[in-house]
């Protein structure tokens, strides 16, 4: 009986207070939940996850044993779980924000107060928009979306790479920055050094804007991705590989192919009437010479448009296409042979009974004699060959055919070509030249009244840097061609056929007012297109490419 009064006196759950479970509950899922968050922000900030998952875990499940073993009043167990567990968090967020760029910190005075602000939840404004690889435009990110620190340093180096006219950028690691080399109108050098974090949020950005995989760090890919800036589009090619050091990047500006007329490319008067001499002749070969980036592709294009293809059956063989050519077939060479097979590419093109071919390679003695051959059933050839100069030209094309009398009766001239900076109009300083120098250059001193160099950067109040806004104090804006242009005159021909030597040659082209490629620059500069220096330094690239070669072909290269 008193057992049972007992019993009725105690009221249901009495034994268990609720509020204390729903709390524990409650505690044990925002636990859960940052573990969750630990575990994928330990990858994202390149950190030891395994390492912080076993701590976090660890300390979690010793905090919740000591709540139900240890014989202390709830609250002293409830502050024991909460200071285990801050311990560790606010350990790991120190350490993680030791990892990374300042716009990436979290629980910072200056994180607290944008994420109690509005401007948390704003977009910002952003100079330039981002087009991804499958042309979908990429939406601006907030200050709380974990790709914003990637776009704020994406966006701010592809706006100062659209500025200053980079047409190629290599960011490569060194210790704990990144080493950006940009070229310029052709022209390389280093420019500054950015942080790591700040560029490899960067680099995960402009992966995943080019369609590559972001988390691979270490096979070689490639991709594209597009920028719209002031209503203008911009396309750019993205590659990265891994290396000791970490990840590469390389960002080139993919040009719009213009193939222009041979009326525009840039040759004097002289050269632009004997070159449509040239191209008028039904039958022949033409050799265009050049390395890589001097616009010898551009070249080729241009000449083989100076044939009607409606009436007439032009073909290219090409190891890329730069562009399409209306009405003309274009070969690509599979990337898999190269042009070790060139020589059997070209027959198989000629079988198809063209009027005109244009190769945009050739380095293979068989590949020559194919084409000379031709010229008996009445083809026109044009040959892009690998040489710095139109005399080192024509010996690599003796050489390759291998029979002087064929070459005097198919050849129909050599062009060589270089790229050189235009001056800035807007900051170019006239100058009296030295009259050493002109003497030198052989250029007349009484008939030459003033050169032109680029502008000297002015500073302003406090010491800073006024920069010419077209140029960004470069100095140049631009490039143009200049051209050396050897052309096949019934005088040569005969040397030729009769194996003379190359002085031999020479002397002849000079008799036929041939001008050689620095006399042919000097003459940009008399008109203030260029400086003498940017001249200097073109010819000095190709003296130096000269030297690389055996002594009896550098005695062909002009003064």
């Amino acid at each position: 009986m008193v057992v049972e009064i007992l019993g009725e006196s105690v009221p249901l759950g009495g034994y268990i207070a609720i509020w204390k479970v729903v709390l524990f509950i409650l505690l044990f899922g925002l636990w859960a939940w940052v573990g969750q968050w630990l575990d994928k922000d330990a990858v994202a900030v390149r950190t030891k996850q395994q390492f912080w998952n076993n701590i976090y875990l660890g300390s979690g499940l010793f905090a919740i044993l000591m709540w139900f073993l240890l014989p202390a009043p709830f609250l002293v167990v409830f502050l024991l779980f909460l200071v285990v567990w801050s311990t560790v968090s606010i350990v790991y967020i120190v350490h993680r924000n030791t990892l990374v760029s300042r716009e990436r910190k979290i629980l910072t005075p200056e994180h607290i107060r944008m994420l109690l602000s509005r401007e948390g939840k704003k977009q910002i404004k952003a100079r330039l928009m981002f087009i991804s690889s499958h042309n979908n435009m990429l939406p601006i990110p907030t200050r709380q979306d974990a790709e914003y620190p990637g776009f704020v340093t994406a966006e701010d180096l592809l706006f100062d790479l659209t500025t200053r006219r980079v047409s190629l950028a290599e960011i490569s690691p060194t210790g704990e920055q990144y080493q950006l080399r940009f070229v310029i109108d052709g022209v390389s050098g280093n420019a500054d050094q950015r942080e790591r974090l700040d560029i490899d949020a960067a680099i995960a950005y402009l992966k995943a804007a080019g369609g590559l995989d972001v988390e691979d760090r270490r096979k070689p890919q490639k991709g594209h991705f597009s920028l719209l800036i002031e209503k203008a589009r911009i396309d750019w090619s993205i590659r990265t590989a891994g290396s000791t050091r970490g990840e590469q990047m390389v960002l080139q500006r993919i040009e719009e192919q213009k193939t222009m007329s041979i009326d525009v490319l840039g040759f004097n008067p002289n050269q632009l009437e004997l070159i449509k001499t040239v191209c008028k002749q039904p039958q022949g070969i033409f050799l265009v010479c050049g390395s890589r980036g001097v616009g010898q592709t551009t070249t080729l294009y241009s000449l083989v448009r100076c044939h009607d293809a409606f009436i007439q059956n032009v073909h290219t063989l090409e190891l890329k296409a730069l562009t399409d050519l209306d009405n003309i077939t274009q070969h690509i060479v599979p990337a898999s042979e190269g042009t070790k097979n060139g020589a059997r590419q070209l027959q198989s093109i000629l079988r198809s009974d063209p009027d005109v071919v244009m190769v945009s390679f050739c380095d293979d003695p068989d590949m020559a004699k194919v084409g000379t051959q031709a010229i008996r059933e009445g083809k026109k050839l044009y040959f892009g060959i690998q040489a710095p100069s139109t005399f080192h030209g024509l010996q690599a094309w003796l050489k390759m055919v291998d029979d002087n009398r064929r070459v005097s009766k198919t050849l129909l001239g050599v062009l060589s070509q270089r790229l050189m900076r235009r001056l800035c109009p807007d900051c170019k300083v006239a100058y009296q030249p030295d009259a050493a120098l002109l003497k030198k250059l052989n250029l007349p001193a009484d008939k030459i009244k003033q050169f032109f160099r680029p502008g000297e950067i002015e500073y302003g109040k406090g010491g800073k840097p006024i920069v010419c806004e077209r140029c960004q104090g470069t100095g140049y804006f631009g490039r143009m061609a200049v051209f050396e242009f050897l052309y096949i005159s019934d005088s040569l021909r005969k040397l030729i056929r009769e194996n003379a030597p190359i002085n031999a040659m020479r002397a002849q082209c000079r008799k036929d007012k041939m001008l050689y490629l620095q006399e042919e620059a000097l003459r940009k500069v008399i008109d203030g297109t260029t400086s003498i220096q940017e001249v200097l330094r073109v010819t000095a690239e190709s003296s130096a490419k000269t030297n690389d070669r055996k002594p009896a072909e550098a005695a062909g290269e002009p003064g």
